[in-house]
């Protein structure tokens, strides 16, 4: 349910507050106060396209925030799935907008305004005078009727998306079949001479890196051996540093006797030796394998330029190659035996399409049984609305088609007066009669979506008197189960709040805002007197005003004895 509304800077809004009750909560107010600008914030913090004119004059952004409290799992899974945590199952909602752009948060977390709505879609239903046109949209009622249906249907229903998924992708395979036997030819012979080209270069898994190496050793072959040969002529020759060696040798044995430490000179010179001519033999072997033959050079040159090329072609690395072929094989082994693959296909096709046709004649089945249970509901609710002499039924017809959603077509037919024909809603339906239809709809499927917090605008228009009474009554029993939010101008409406509001316009800083305040019970007598009109009779119109509070919480408590 929605807890808490905070408003700033939101059009003829400065700052309000809003905390809002279960059960039934009325806001009402001159014409003009903000009655739509307050309902508006609602839309614009749930992802409504952001306009800047709504923007308070002279400030620079307008900020607009949500609290909801978790009804149901359905709406801590849709939180998990997006990977946002409510502490305490309160979800947090917020929106700034600004002159460049606007921002929407979830419990912290900055989401896109798709995400917003999605949120929305799971926690409130708001109706205004667009809303009631869904009545006419017939695409509609066979949404309306599965929400009414409940569990049962919607298991079933799960379970003919679920079939239908597999079904539809076995029409497209089967679809793509109906190519010519040329092009399946064509195909064929292309894979083949791909797939054997790569067989036949052969490439073992690291060749192409130990060419690479051999060829940049080869590149580089004279540089190497020119400065080893330098370095083995330094060390080596009359005057390299193996013959300084000796002369070292020679001179400390001239003196070897003479202190304990020359032994140890002559030990370290014997090593340092020792590692010289190591590794000049190990040069020299070096040097001896650099002798590069120019036909294996031009046969490796050769042979990595093929590999380079197939990989380009096949696959970027030896690892993406073997994916290609494998990708490859299967359709060419699908094109050599497509015959049987055809009718292997074509088999679990129709095997699917008997099972999808049997989930869809048990979910048209259970559609009609509750379509009936639906429209007798909706006929009594009806009548309770002062549709006296109403007739309401669901009519379905056969999509040629399968769908997600089954094969049926739903659509409301309605007779609101005595000797009119049954038509379509969408073709004998008013504004004012659509609101009082979608009221009985919703009275009728309360509780049984996981929806629970429904806000209703211009449900009065058109009506007063009784059917006002009626409207009210309505009002009162949904909200026994759900959270409601009305805004009205009838006083018979009003006087069955649980929680009454009243909007406000007045002046403040020479600028003229919206206020929002919750009204005790002798606040709400004087809001229904100036609903009823007192003027010169207001002592008349109070009177009148208690008296509708009373039958009102009669009312209630009728429904609460049930």
């Amino acid at each position: 349910m929605l807890l808490y509304l905070h408003a700033k800077n939101y059009a003829l809004i400065d700052d309000v507050e809003v905390e809002f009750t279960d059960g039934l909560n009325i806001l009402t107010g001159e014409t003009g106060a903000g009655k739509s600008v307050l309902l508006g914030s609602i839309q614009q913090a749930l992802g409504g396209k952001s306009k800047t004119d709504v923007i308070r004059d002279g400030e620079e952004s307008a900020f607009v925030e949500l609290q909801f409290g978790i009804d149901n799992d359905y709406q801590r899974d849709l939180l998990k799935e997006m990977d946002i945590d409510a502490e305490d199952d309160v979800v947090v909602i917020q929106r700034k907008i600004t002159h460049q752009r606007s921002v929407g948060k979830i419990c912290g977390v900055t989401v896109s305004s798709s995400d917003l709505r999605r949120i929305a879609d799971s926690f409130l239903d708001i109706y205004g005078q667009h809303d009631y046109q869904n009545l006419l949209k017939e695409s509609m009622h066979i949404e309306i009727l599965d929400g009414f249906a409940g569990a049962e249907l919607n298991a079933l229903k799960q379970k003919v998306a679920e079939e239908y998924s597999q079904y539809a992708k076995l029409r497209t395979e089967a679809d793509s079949l109906e190519e010519d036997a040329s092009k399946r030819q064509r195909d064929m012979e292309f894979l083949k001479f791909q797939l054997d080209e790569i067989k036949a270069a052969n490439i073992r898994e690291g060749e192409e890196e130990e060419l690479k190496e051999y060829l940049h050793l080869a590149e580089n072959g004279e540089r190497i051996a020119k400065a080893l040969t330098n370095v083995e002529m330094s060390l080596s020759e009359d005057d390299g540093v193996l013959r300084h060696f000796t002369y070292a040798f020679r001179e400390l044995s001239s003196v070897s006797g003479l202190t304990p430490e020359i032994g140890g000179f002559e030990e370290s010179l014997e090593q340092a030796q020792d590692i010289v001519q190591d590794t000049l033999r190990s040069m020299q072997n070096y040097l001896d394998g650099l002798d590069f033959d120019e036909q294996t050079l031009k046969e490796s040159r050769e042979r990595y330029d093929e590999i380079v090329s197939l990989f380009m072609k096949y696959g970027k690395n030896f690892k993406g190659m073997q994916k290609f072929v494998e990708e490859k094989t299967k359709e060419y082994e699908k094109l050599v035996s497509f015959e049987s693959y055809r009718d292997d296909l074509f088999a679990r096709l129709n095997a699917s399409e008997k099972k999808l046709s049997k989930l869809c004649e048990e979910l048209s089945e259970l559609r009609k049984a509750e379509g009936e249970k639906f429209a007798s509901e909706v006929s009594l609710a009806l009548t309770d609305l002062n549709f006296n002499d109403n007739r309401f039924e669901v009519r379905f017809e056969r999509n040629e088609k399968y769908t997600a959603k089954g094969f049926d077509n739903a659509v409301f037919w309605i007779s609101t007066n005595v000797g009119e024909q049954m038509r379509p809603i969408c073709d004998v339906a008013s504004g004012g009669e659509l609101s009082r239809i979608m009221l009985a709809i919703k009275t009728v499927s309360a509780g049984r979506e996981y929806i629970h917090t429904l806000i209703f605008d211009e449900i009065d228009a058109g009506i007063s008197g009784n059917t006002a009474w009626k409207v009210s009554e309505k009002l009162g029993l949904l909200g026994r189960d759900l959270q409601v939010i009305c805004i009205t101008h009838l006083p018979q409406i009003a006087a069955m709040a649980d929680t009454h509001f009243e909007i406000l316009k007045s002046e403040k800083e020479g600028h003229t805002v919206t206020e929002v305040k919750k009204l005790f019970q002798y606040e709400s007598v004087e809001e229904l007197t100036r609903l009823l009109g007192g003027g010169d009779k207001k002592e008349a119109a109070t009177e009148n005003a208690k008296e509708l509070i009373h039958q009102a919480k009669k009312l209630k408590k009728k429904f609460e004895a049930g």
